[in-house]
């Protein structure tokens, strides 16, 4: 069940209605808890049955990966192609432009609890949090929109160049990230002409074509999860590079036969 939020007029520019789940909002959250909880157990476990020998978690900067031609790479978007690491600023400008400046006030009181439930519960639970808020009771057709006429230009101006140098000589470009893929998706394709976004699928209500908030099966597209999802794709034949930035990015990497990491100089595993 939905209710309307009520129309905000500043300027004579009147702000749309949109609608927003009528759920109680702690009872979400603890779902949410609930759901990164389970996840968490079932990937940790995987990754002890499934995993190889665990190999050098030393990777050299991508800044020495300067000659040479590769045919396959798979790479991290926040802080490895974009110089941000936070997605946070997208997702706020999702849930403006598509939902309201509402939205996006929830959104921003919401930020201490989400940097809390990313960095001390896990990465996948910030996330979701963040899918949750910005994207629930938002139609499809407006996120995609939005993520095709206005994100593209924010996503343009944080492009690392160094990575996207690397990225873009290679033949065959794979980006795997967290988010959602209806968000980055056209940027990825129109502008670093990847050809492949594996990510984070959110949950559509068949019936209103709407986002419920949540997202499909595995989960966000994290860790242990980015490894299998490159297993998918690639099947025997492992991508010739691997880019990331964070330790959550190993997993992936460490099936690619070159390996090079993005370093910021200022926080490590941050939102």
């Amino acid at each position: 069940m939905y209710k309307p939020i009520l129309v905000i007029s500043l300027n004579n520019v009147a702000f749309k209605t949109e609608p927003f789940p009528l759920f109680p909002f702690h009872i979400i959250l603890c779902s949410l808890f609930f759901r990164a909880a389970i996840n968490e157990r079932e990937r940790e476990t995987r990754r002890v049955i499934m995993s190889p020998e665990k190999k050098s978690r030393n990777f050299p900067p991508i800044t020495e990966c300067r000659d040479g031609e590769y045919d396959s790479i798979a790479a991290d978007l926040d802080g490895t192609l974009l110089l941000s690491r936070s997605s946070f600023p997208y997702f706020m400008l999702v849930a403006v432009e598509a939902g309201s400046l509402f939205r996006g006030l929830i959104l921003l009181l919401s930020l201490p609890f989400v940097i809390i439930s990313y960095l001390i519960v896990s990465e996948s639970l910030g996330i979701q949090i963040l899918i949750f808020i910005s994207l629930a009771g938002l139609k499809i057709r407006d996120i995609e929109l939005v993520s095709r006429a206005v994100l593209p230009r924010f996503y343009a101006a944080d492009v690392r160049k160094d990575s996207f140098e690397v990225f873009d000589k290679c033949k065959r470009k794979v980006v795997v990230t967290a988010n959602p893929i209806v968000m980055v998706e056209a940027f990825v394709k129109d502008y670093l002409g990847g050809d492949k976004v594996l990510g984070t699928e959110i949950e559509v209500n068949p019936k209103s074509n709407r986002a419920t908030g949540f997202v499909k099966k595995p989960g966000v597209l994290v860790g242990d999860l980015k490894r299998l999802a490159i297993l998918k794709e690639f099947g025997d034949e492992s991508p010739d590079l691997g880019l990331g930035d964070r330790t959550s990015d190993h997993d992936f990497m460490s099936l690619c036969k070159v390996l090079f990491q993005s370093f910021n100089q200022i926080f490590n595993d941050r939102l």
